[in-house]
């Protein structure tokens, strides 16, 4: 992605990421941060103080971004994916959306500063890591100007909630109830929102993709509404079950692993029917959403033949149905959803086989 001399380079624990980045963002730096860990890869492009681009792979992704903040359908976002692959793979999704009428340019700038936000949220957790700084012209393509966002404000921003949130995190498998007068008490901002959520059922992390704010600002509220008395946590659990996901779209597993937590399932993502393979061997797996990118049909047969997945209840997202249909009382047979897959069609799917489960004390 990134071309040009590298200025900067090392380790992580060498060199923290909050002091590389005031560097580069207080001496106006053009050009593209990397950094990496196993399993992870970011790319940020600063230019004159502002950061006009942020990509964490796996991690946050626009697309999820404008589905949490209800700005887009995840229809919406499939197509517009869907048509950059056909006319122009260099697009950015949100860009895209404003030029279909989809965005005002006030809402993709709120979605663009929430990505960016959640981006370096995550690369500040980082103990260690390479990175290296590469100077390259950026794109005006990626961003527009109106929309970066400056680097310091962010990073002071980012690193405040950060503290705040550490202190105050609970699991994600943690249950409340409500069991205080909230009007009574000073409440954190996004506790109304959480509060809506609270039933006393739903896990931390299903409340979570409920809510347009961050999962893990979801976790500090909280555990702040704990603390004042106003939530109580329960002495149970809940039983989450595994729904495993095979999609070779980064945006659209984000799409799907957040419907999944939204129906009170953990997903678990993988973009090869051998990964999922191995995956059963540790989890107990629910039911399996195949993502069809032209090889889907294959991708399902190899699944049923592996030990543990032949009888599990199975969704095909497909452009062609290829003569089956959707028969869910049938679990050896495969369900079929046409892509772009509607979401209430989806989560009526997955309710079918994941039914919310009682709660284990």
């Amino acid at each position: 992605m990134t071309q040009g001399e590298t200025l900067l380079d090392g380790r992580l624990r060498n060199v923290p990421l909050r002091e590389l980045f005031q560097v580069l963002a207080t001496g106006q730096k053009e050009g593209a941060l990397e950094v990496g860990r196993e399993g992870q890869q970011a790319v940020l492009l600063l230019s004159d103080g502002r950061i006009r681009y942020a990509s964490l792979r796996p991690g946050v992704h626009l697309g999820e971004v404008l589905v949490r903040m209800d700005l887009l359908s995840t229809a919406e976002v499939q197509a517009i994916l869907a048509s950059q692959l056909r006319e122009n793979a260099g697009a950015p999704l949100g860009l895209a959306a404003l030029r279909a009428g989809l965005l005002d340019e006030s809402q993709l700038a709120a979605a663009v500063r929430r990505q960016v936000s959640e981006v370096v949220a995550q690369l500040l957790t980082w103990r260690d890591g390479t990175f290296r700084f590469v100077e390259t012209a950026t794109d005006s393509t990626y961003v527009p100007d109106d929309q970066a966002v400056d680097a310091m404000a962010i990073l002071l921003e980012v690193a405040g909630q950060l503290q705040d949130e550490d202190a105050a995190r609970v699991e994600p498998g943690a249950v409340f109830e409500r069991s205080g007068d909230p009007t009574t008490v000073t409440l954190p901002d996004g506790a109304w929102e959480v509060l809506e959520q609270v039933d006393g059922r739903r896990s931390a992390r299903s409340l979570a993709a409920d809510i347009e704010l961050a999962e893990r600002r979801v976790y500090a509220v909280l555990g702040r509404l704990e603390a004042v008395g106003v939530l109580r946590r329960l002495p149970v659990e809940p039983e989450e079950p595994v729904v495993l996901v095979l999609c070779p779209s980064e945006a659209v597993q984000r799409l799907i692993g957040l419907l999944v937590e939204r129906s009170g399932g953990v997903p678990v993502i993988a973009q090869s029917a051998e990964a999922l393979g191995a995956v059963v061997e540790r989890r107990r797996p629910r039911a399996v959403i195949v993502d069809d990118a032209g090889s889907g049909w294959e991708h399902v047969a190899e699944l049923r033949a592996t030990p543990g997945l032949a009888h599990l209840p199975m969704v095909l997202l497909t452009n062609a149905r290829r003569g089956f249909s959707w028969r869910p009382w049938r679990r050896t047979r495969v369900d079929v959803l046409t892509r772009p897959f509607d979401e209430l069609e989806l989560a009526s799917w997955l309710e079918r086989w994941i039914p919310r489960s009682p709660l284990r004390g």
